[in-house]
């Protein structure tokens, strides 16, 4: 089979992130390199943190995709570049919305700015307060909303 970088890209977005399956790894921006000499496939992924302890996962599924096209793959993870959130396309933005998650109201330099303009996914209501800036994730902060009197997470990415 001859593959180009698109197309792996393509068949790479069957792959969700793990801990949000509304969302591939391409749409988070994880694929940062996709090169292809005759049969072999190499794979950069960035992780959305460095720690996640989902990489292992990650490679492996790579691997499979690849693989099931009869193709030869290498997947590495390039930890000397911080994923941003820039990478992030309107389709990931959007899965996560669908996911139930807040999102930031805009993307700052101050991690802290993020956590006060929090607004409520279910009823789109500011009457919210921080629980916890630390969810079950490193990317995710705790809120309650008062005015629907629901919990919900943030997504907080990295800057």
């Amino acid at each position: 089979m001859v593959a180009t970088p698109e197309a792996v890209r393509e068949w790479l977005r069957s792959v969700p992130d793990p801990e949000i399956p509304f969302v591939s790894i391409v749409d988070m921006g994880m694929i940062q390199g996709v090169e292809i000499t005759g049969s072999q496939v190499k794979v950069t992924i960035v992780p959305t943190f460095a720690g996640c302890p989902a990489i292992r996962l990650l490679q492996e599924q790579i691997r499979q995709v690849i693989e099931e096209k009869g193709l030869t793959a290498t997947v590495e993870v390039d930890y000397a570049q911080p994923w941003k959130a820039e990478y992030m396309t309107k389709a990931a933005w959007e899965g996560l919305r669908r996911a139930g998650f807040a999102l930031p109201q805009k993307l700052s330099e101050d991690p802290w700015e993020m956590l006060h303009s929090a607004r409520c996914p279910r009823c789109d209501s500011d009457s919210v307060s921080l629980l916890s800036p630390f969810g079950p994730t490193a990317c995710r902060a705790i809120f309650k909303c008062h005015t629907c009197g629901e919990a919900f997470e943030l997504f907080k990415p990295p800057v």
